[in-house]
């Protein structure tokens, strides 16, 4: 997911946008301001990736719907305040407490401030942010495309389809890292392909792959498209998140934050219409 530099989609701003208050009384986020939330735990994935869960009220959800993201306003130890987007990584249905997977840029203030955050540490809330909303059963195929916290998006989508017994969408995610020491959520992942065979699959890739690495090494490009994702055609929806560069090379540049640009890349020489960008 891009990150938004100076988000002015609060009170006035989201008017502008046609955002509508969506508080209720089992929800935490509302779009008419920031709603404050402690952090209840955190635990280390990988080397820079880490996993913070924050308290709710019991009886309360956070209150978003896939897919879509929250805007965190954070109060540095410098004294300034600073506005990103993060994914929930829970589920929407999930009541007094909601995680989110977050990765430590080097010179990042919002997620070095939140890796040092300590249980009872305060952040505000708002939102949600609204990607493409899902719709059960629009599709016969999901084929997803992440890079590194790319993921948490993409997560999002592959938990709400799977957990709705419902839905028989079926869906194959290639999760591209740059080694393996990289790879996070990898427990999670397998053991949704392991309790839904019929309807998820999950293909690591890695840049710099260790002896006796039996996924697939290098980009993720044509032939890995090819070989995983399911064919194009009207009952087929890929959504793609990762580093500017990897997205634009797979689907065609993301021009802003809210804005999908036109359809480019492999994607679209390999005949996919119905493409989204995270």
């Amino acid at each position: 997911m891009a990150v938004i530099g100076s988000i002015a989609i609060v009170g006035a701003g989201a008017a502008a946008f046609g955002f509508l208050n969506n508080k209720r009384e089992d929800t935490t986020l509302s779009r008419l301001g920031f709603t404050p939330i402690r952090l209840q735990s955190s635990e280390q994935l990988t080397h820079d990736v880490k996993r913070l869960r924050f308290s709710l009220d019991q009886d309360k959800k956070l209150g978003f719907t896939t897919s879509s993201a929250v805007v965190f306003r954070i109060k540095t130890t410098d004294g300034k305040t600073v506005i990103r987007p993060y994914t929930p990584v829970s589920s929407e249905d999930q009541k007094g407490s909601c995680e989110f997977v977050i990765k430590r840029y080097e010179g990042g203030k919002a997620s070095t401030h939140m890796h040092k955050m300590s249980p009872g540490d305060q952040v505000e809330v708002w939102g949600p942010l609204p990607f493409a909303r899902y719709t059960p059963g629009k599709y016969k195929d999901v084929g997803l495309i992440a890079g590194g916290t790319g993921l948490t998006p993409v997560y999002q989508l592959i938990s709400r389809i799977v957990g709705d017994p419902e839905d028989r969408t079926r869906v194959t995610l290639l999760f591209a890292n740059k080694t393996k020491d990289d790879i996070f959520m990898s427990e999670e992942l397998d053991k949704l392909a392991d309790e839904h065979p019929d309807r998820f699959t999950v293909h690591y890739v890695l840049g710099t792959a260790p002896e006796g690495w039996a996924g697939e090494t290098g980009y993720v490009n044509a032939g890995l498209i090819e070989k995983y994702m399911p064919p194009a055609g009207p009952s087929t929806f890929i959504g793609v998140c990762g580093p500017p560069a990897m997205v634009t090379a797979i689907s065609g540049a993301k021009p802003a934050p809210i804005a999908q640009g036109r359809l480019g890349g492999i994607l679209k020489e390999l005949g996919y219409e119905n493409v989204y960008k995270f």
